[in-house]
């Protein structure tokens, strides 16, 4: 078949984009109308602070699931995306037609189910058989991805035991395996997360600590010694986070090299890297800037809505210009927190493909138990 004949899933996602874009605008800039309309001498309606707040909040929600649509859509291959939208729009097609409502519960369910199907169907590991269930719900959408290779893959004899006794010999040297790998990760320091998991209970504490504070300088409307607090808590935690950042990136480090190791006896290797191994493929080298990109995101959206809210108010031009300053400084950090988190999720998904080649036997072999188990059911 042609590539233009191919299915894109443009649609489904300019649809999210557009959905996600609109309320995410008229939830910001109605919450921040709101709340300088609440507190001006002569406000424009009855609406009061508490409305302007809940409104703001539905904003950002809107705006952070943007955020995490167009990270997900730039992380993955134009392939990738066409099949987990057309993974999702075949299943959801089907359950309703004419686009009619379904009960609210059902609805739910049946849309969890078909977000982890097309999860499933965009990393590759959806069975043909299951490709072609999801065809014959709608076949006059084509499978956008290689339909063929998965037939083939499907026809092609298995590397894999697939008798009762094999796959419980097979089972029982990747327990082995495991032991084994874990007693390395022990014998190198690495078998708990010691210092990582440390650091990481002392950056929670300061955050909510911090929170806390902020809460009560708010209710005792800022006096200087609780608003100093909060800045203060509020630098040390994103130093934490840091440093955090750089102890799990040393952890990393030290635990691929293991892994190599390991992977570099071929006898080994055949059988799949150990489960133990994994953690040092979940989490991708550079966590000592990813981890600051929540705060640059925190920082851009609270300052950004401070300038724009005390723009209309400076009483004179300099002021106005400190306010328009901050906003702009603010959405620069902002975007660049966005702009860093696409290079993240790109990251993360060449380490998810590297750990499933990496895996081998004991991926395929997953697969073919799950779906065994889902005819079971």
């Amino acid at each position: 078949m042609p590539d233009s004949q191919k299915y894109s899933g443009l649609g489904y996602w300019i649809a999210q984009f557009a959905f996600s874009a609109l309320l995410a605008i008229l939830g910001l800039a109605g919450g921040v109308y709101m709340l300088i309309d609440s507190g001006s001498e002569n406000p424009s309606s009855s609406t009061g602070v508490g409305e302007g707040a809940i409104v703001l909040l539905v904003g950002i929600v809107f705006l952070l699931l943007l955020i995490w649509l167009i990270v997900s859509f730039v992380a993955q291959s134009r392939q990738q995306r066409a099949v987990y939208a057309w993974a999702i729009m075949q299943d959801y097609v089907s359950r309703n037609p004419g686009a009619r409502a379904a009960r609210p519960g059902r609805a739910v369910r049946g849309d969890i189910a078909s977000m982890a199907t097309a999860a499933r169907a965009r990393d590759g590991v959806l069975s043909y058989e299951e490709v072609l269930r999801l065809q014959a719900l709608r076949p006059e959408v084509p499978y956008p991805g290689d339909l063929e290779a998965l037939r083939l893959a499907a026809a092609a004899p298995s590397r894999i035991p697939d008798t009762p006794q094999d796959r419980e010999r097979r089972r029982a040297e990747w327990a082995a395996d495991d032991g084994d790998a874990r007693a390395r990760l022990d014998a190198a320091g690495l078998g708990r997360p010691g210092l990582v998991h440390r650091a990481r209970l002392a950056t929670r504490v300061v955050g909510w600590v911090a929170v806390a504070v902020f809460l009560a300088s708010a209710w005792l409307k800022s006096p200087a010694p609780a608003t100093t607090a909060f800045l203060v808590l509020l630098g040390l935690w994103c130093v934490l986070r840091l440093v955090t950042g750089l102890l799990q990136d040393a952890r990393t480090r030290r635990g691929r090299a293991l892994a190599h190791a390991w992977l570099s006896d071929t006898e080994k290797s055949d059988r799949g890297l150990p489960t133990p191994f994994d953690e040092f493929f979940e989490t991708s080298f550079g966590a000592w800037w990813i981890r600051l990109l929540t705060p640059m995101a925190l920082l851009g959206v609270f300052f950004l809505l401070g300038g724009l809210a005390n723009i209309g108010r400076a009483s004179d031009p300099v002021e106005r210009v400190v306010f328009i300053g901050m906003a702009c400084a603010a959405a620069g950090f902002f975007f660049a927190s966005i702009a860093l988190r696409i290079v993240a999720a790109r990251r993360a998904a060449v380490d998810r493909d590297r750990l499933r080649t990496y895996r081998r036997g004991r991926e395929a072999l997953s697969s073919e138990d799950a779906e065994t188990a889902r005819r079971g059911a």
